[in-house]
């Protein structure tokens, strides 16, 4: 049996980020995944069972990443204010370092995969701002409200900010950052 190749599953990842975002969910497929690659369709079969397989793990590693970014390896988050700012400008600073990927994680929430995964599969990457939006709404810091809302109203103006910007070709000025973000807090915060 062969020993899976980490450096050729990332490879495989890049291509089929490249891919997908070209070319949509759809019009996608293993060959020309593998072409991108500059791999063998049947290396790819080695490491994934078919395409929905590979875009659902490629899901959860990026969003495991994603919300790594966040508390950069501080698994023991102190539920503050200056806590929350901190991971909402290290989710920014995650897209701005990681666009692509980031319009790869945007396409898929409206794709019907998404259903799935989050269902299967949430904890896998993201147990630790679960674990922090509960331990902040038992002190009492922010509001007790699902924490799909709380991630919602904390991460998506910022979202559709990076959108705009780059589709209009405009820099976020710092005093709009700083502004959404207040937003968000008085959003989710008692």
């Amino acid at each position: 049996m062969r020993i899976k190749d980490d450096e050729k599953v990332n490879k495989i990842y890049r291509a089929a980020i490249k891919v997908v975002n070209r070319d949509g969910f759809e019009g996608s497929s293993m060959s020309k995944i593998s072409a991108e690659a500059d791999v063998s369709a049947a290396t790819i079969y080695l490491y994934f069972e078919n395409k929905e397989d590979m875009i659902k793990k490629l899901f959860i590693h990026l969003k495991s990443r994603m919300g790594n970014s966040y508390h950069k390896d501080n698994n023991e988050l102190t539920p503050s204010k200056g806590t929350y700012r901190t991971m909402w400008l290290n989710h920014y600073q995650f897209i701005m370092e990681n666009i692509e990927e980031f319009n790869f994680l945007e396409n898929f929430t409206n794709c019907p995969l998404i259903n799935k995964i989050d269902k299967d599969n949430k904890l896998d990457y993201c147990s630790t701002i679960e674990t922090f939006f509960e331990k902040s709404k038992s002190i009492g810091l922010i509001q007790n409200m699902n924490n799909d809302l709380i991630y919602s109203l904390l991460f998506s103006p910022i979202n559709y900010l990076v959108k705009n910007s780059i589709s209009t070709n405009n820099n976020l000025e710092t005093n709009d950052l700083i502004d959404t973000f207040e937003a968000s807090w008085r959003a989710i915060s008692k």
